[in-house]
């Protein structure tokens, strides 16, 4: 079977669930449903050769899963952001382009502890142009694709909340 298709039908699949992700208002709820995504893309990217993408999944899920069951503290998150760069830099065989995933999980981990959603939700816009750059690279036009359209969702899912704290 074709590496492309597989990769890219694998990423369908994690890609719906990133921009359904875009449309969750409450933070524990966006981190847990980004465990599973983070796991399928990064399934995905391996099978494209988008190995930084791969271990950028992973360290994500950790970072996540220690975020929903502790503080994230700033020596954690010093601690996270340490190991994602070292392993982004370190594995880096794409230049500027490769390191992307690794900075999208640094910015990511930094801001992570935000109990204002609408700040979660810039900072993964922000963050899914990493992976919209990235993804192109790697030939994964289906996440391409769908990145732009999470940060759409973001963009919607910001203009909920506000709406919603209006009427609160």
């Amino acid at each position: 079977m074709n590496f492309i298709l597989l990769g890219n039908g694998i990423a369908l699949f994690g890609a719906v669930l990133m921009a359904a992700i875009g449309l969750i208002k409450q933070r524990k709820h966006i981190l847990a449903a980004q465990c599973v995504q983070f796991g399928i893309m990064g399934i995905a990217n391996l099978i494209l050769g988008g190995i930084n993408g791969f271990v950028s999944a992973l360290v994500s899920i950790t970072r996540n899963l220690i975020c929903l069951k502790w503080e994230l503290t700033t020596p954690i998150k010093i601690g996270i952001i340490s190991i994602q760069a070292v392993l982004a830099l370190s594995i880096d065989r794409r230049g500027v382009i490769g390191i992307l995933p690794g900075l999208s999980a640094c910015i990511c981990t930094w801001f992570l502890d935000t109990t204002d959603e609408i700040k979660l939700k810039m900072v993964i816009i922000i963050a899914q142009v990493c992976w919209l750059i990235y993804d192109r690279s790697i030939l994964n036009d289906v996440s391409f694709a769908f990145d732009i359209i999470t940060i759409l969702a973001n963009l919607v899912g910001i203009v909920l909340i506000v709406r919603q704290r209006k009427t609160v």
